[in-house]
């Protein structure tokens, strides 16, 4: 009875520390250290409870809460890389955390998850093109941090900003709050959803960017975990996310020098 009420607190621990960073991007910025208290209060009673899913979760979206509203670091890729960096630096400082980091594992890669994957990546290409042209949405902000290089300089960048981003936020959402999610014993399609949704949120601002952006973000976050759940580990998943993240800044170097 005992090991089920932990395991149940711990569930309902992740689903709202998960809840809270979906909510987050909606609720004025003077709350929001509300919402990084209640996550901390959350994460210390994981620690005093040994609940080590709760407390990897718990480390890393209370700094991603505490780090979006600092100004100097709410910009991308601060946002995610100094808590990401925060995050890693305990994993490494506290063995029983390095112990039970399991959410960095390549899986188990197979030929039709490849060919899925290279749809996948395919299809959402097309799809943000489509995307782009149907919807003209304002990047010119976005677009004007492309520097004027030369194209095989802006090759080189791409594909640097592409593994960059994939592997960050790769690392968070089908890394640490999928594999939470997955401890807590629910079914594969809740763990999916709720991971999906809670990417999506986060592209609020992004690309693309305000409902449609979190809509497609979603669909793609959760295309992402069926891959993730299928072959067990994060590489088939990066890819697909590293050739997509291609695909966008191809885009932006086209807005850049239109």
């Amino acid at each position: 009875m005992n090991s089920d009420v932990s395991r149940r607190e711990e569930t309902a621990a992740i689903i709202l520390l998960i809840f809270i960073s979906i909510v987050r991007p909606f609720v004025p910025s003077s709350l929001v250290w509300g919402l990084a208290t209640l996550q901390l209060v959350l994460l210390i009673r994981a620690i005093s409870r040994r609940d080590w899913n709760a407390i990897h979760l718990g480390i890393l979206l209370c700094s991603l809460t505490v780090f979006c509203v600092i100004p100097s670091t709410r910009r991308w890729p601060w946002m995610l890389l100094i808590p990401i960096l925060l995050y890693w630096a305990l994993v490494q400082s506290f063995r029983q955390l390095r112990l039970t980091a399991a959410w960095l594992r390549v899986g188990r890669p197979t030929l039709p998850m490849w060919i899925a994957a290279a749809t996948v990546a395919v299809v959402s290409a097309a799809c943000l093109l489509l995307w782009f042209k149907l919807a003209r949405p304002d990047v010119k902000w976005q677009a004007g941090l492309i520097p004027t290089w030369s194209p095989g300089r802006l090759l080189l960048l791409g594909v640097g900003f592409a593994l960059f981003n994939a592997a960050m936020e790769e690392m968070i959402w089908r890394g640490v709050v999928f594999h939470a999610l997955e401890r807590t014993g629910l079914p594969t399609v809740p763990v999916v959803l709720i991971q999906a949704l809670s990417f999506g949120v986060a592209h609020l601002h992004g690309f693309p960017s305000g409902s449609v952006g979190i809509l497609l973000a979603s669909a793609y976050g959760a295309i992402l975990g069926v891959l993730r759940s299928q072959t067990r580990g994060l590489l088939v998943p990066f890819v697909t996310h590293a050739a997509t993240d291609f695909s966008i800044f191809e885009i932006l170097v086209y807005l850049a020098h239109d």
